[in-house]
């Protein structure tokens, strides 16, 4: 046990009140929930609150010890938006202000549900990838997976993750058939209790079923390697509730022919490049939270020769979207055959989630509400942390390493979660979902006065690279990430999976900005 009292979000649900009294005694307790239904757990700190709000997250967390981290699994907010607000950016700012108060473990509670597509006679254990569904449920319970692991990369937190059944007790099944996903809280609190006792420095994932025969899945770890055996079965219910793996949808089809494309964040130097190559082969639908005319009034090139909005002539249009709101988005896509999604937000640490993560959310629910296959998504590399956690030390650096995305920007981290979002509707919808992913834009005209970083791209062939994304007839899988960087003598980033797939060459050397 580590100094400092044991903090448990979540505390609302059946598992936490149960922790509660199974811990309390043992230590001082801290618990956090949005509401408490009846009384708050006697004998603790009782805390009503938003883990979005950053000021609220840090206080609970002053001189905490420890976290038990369940709202992920259990807290749902006024809707699907906000709850996965709370799942990601409430999870990033918890452990961050933990971490930063000296707290060294988290136990995160996540959920075997994420397996529910992989079939039944699959032997799965700890080393398996889940397979989420964009279900809320399971977003909720993957992306807080992904983000704790994350912190656990960059700060002195190590992490237990439990992957739970279906946490019930005797009063919720009296009377029901028998569900292989069900866990008895009993045994879910023991499995809390041993991960606060084991020893160990970074990531370890358990799963944590029933003990009975009929479960869906297996405790698979041993006694060494965690002091903890599911103990409670459910032989007295006979009948069995009949669970088949979930199946995915049938596929979206592709359209005959892409001719309508929405352009999100066009008020961008990226998008206003990309307009400027589509304009004449497309009919366009720009969108930006800004009117076209407040941005050519008011805003500046973001850097020398960047690209700057133009005023759309027909058939082109300009639609003012705010890519936070779901309605918003769902209208813009409306009768478009394919979507090109180049928002961003890169400092504010709350917009940043709503525009990144939760726009990405948006985006691709309405790509499948329209029946739209093609979702140019653009984003951030994720693999230059200057320090452990990164690819900084390395050369040779291709694109499929998995995204590193370190804690101290929120824009990386709200982008990694935006990324993944996209991964999980494309393959479970079979969409098409090329990432086109940049570090630093450069005019190939203007000399610059530092140095060049190793990823970087011309404005004009970026925006080459957004139309072979768009135009590419298929992929070998429904989402694939592809460094955008010219060819540059550093060594560091290849580029030639976006060569290879997306049939994209880079035309400018750029060779005025790392010579003489």
């Amino acid at each position: 046990m580590t100094n400092g009292p044991l903090l448990i979000t979540g505390a609302n649900s059946l598992l936490a009140r149960h922790a509660i009294r199974a811990l309390r005694g043992t230590r001082p307790i801290r618990v956090v929930d949005v509401r408490f239904d009846g009384d708050a757990p006697d004998g603790v700190q009782t805390f009503t609150g938003d883990l979005r709000d950053l000021a609220f997250v840090q206080a609970i967390c002053d001189g905490v010890g420890e976290v038990i981290h369940l709202a992920p699994l259990y807290t749902r907010l006024e809707s699907d938006e906000a709850t996965l607000d709370h799942a990601t950016r409430g999870t990033f700012q918890l452990l961050d202000a933990a971490a930063k108060a000296g707290a060294k473990r988290v136990v995160l509670g996540s959920s075997l549900a994420l397996f529910s597509r992989v079939p039944a006679q699959f032997r799965i254990n700890e080393a398996w990838r889940p397979r989420p569904t964009p279900q809320l449920d399971d977003l909720c319970a993957w992306l807080a997976e992904l983000g704790t692991r994350e912190m656990v990369r960059s700060t002195q937190l190590s992490a237990v993750c439990l992957r739970f059944g279906r946490v019930v007790d005797d009063h919720a099944i009296a009377s029901q058939p028998f569900d292989p996903l069900w866990l008895h809280v009993d045994d879910a609190v023991a499995a809390v209790q041993a991960a606060l006792r084991k020893e160990l420095d970074g990531w370890f994932i358990v799963h944590v079923p029933s003990a009975d025969p009929r479960a869906r899945f297996r405790f698979t770890r041993s006694s060494d390697e965690f002091d903890f055996a599911p103990q409670r079965s459910f032989e007295g219910y006979q009948a069995i509730r009949d669970v088949e793996p979930m199946a995915s949808p049938t596929p979206i089809a592709p359209r005959q022919a892409i001719r309508k494309v929405v352009i999100l964040g066009a008020g961008g130097p990226l998008a206003a490049a990309a307009t400027r190559e589509l304009r004449g082969s497309y009919t366009l639908r720009l969108t930006d939270i800004k009117p076209i005319e407040d941005l050519l009034a008011t805003d500046k090139p973001q850097s020398p020769g960047a690209p700057m909005p133009e005023l759309p002539e027909p058939p082109h249009e300009w639609q003012t979207v705010d890519v936070r709101d779901a309605a918003q988005v769902m209208a813009a896509c409306a009768g478009m055959d394919a979507i090109i999604n180049c928002t961003v937000l890169r400092n504010d640490p709350t917009d940043a989630f709503l525009v990144n993560t939760l726009g990405a959310y948006n985006v691709m629910r309405a790509a499948v509400a329209h029946g739209i296959q093609r979702v140019v998504h653009t984003g951030p590399f994720m693999l230059g942390a200057h320090d452990r956690t990164g690819y900084d030390w390395d050369y040779d650096i291709v694109d499929d390493v998995p995204p590193r995305p370190s804690k101290d920007w929120v824009y990386f981290m709200s982008k990694y979660f935006g990324q993944e979002i996209c991964r999980i509707f494309a393959e479970f919808y079979g969409l098409v979902v090329p990432a086109l992913t940049f570090c630093e834009f450069v005019n190939p005209t203007v000399r610059r006065g530092d140095h060049l970083h190793p990823l970087s791209v011309s404005w004009p062939d970026a925006a080459r690279a957004i139309r072979c994304a768009l135009e590419v007839p298929a992929l070998p899988s429904p989402f694939e990430y592809f460094h955008i960087g010219a060819d540059l003598p550093h060594g560091v980033f290849r580029n030639d999976k976006a060569k290879r797939l997306l049939h994209w060459q880079p035309r400018d050397t750029l060779e005025m900005h790392y010579t003489g």
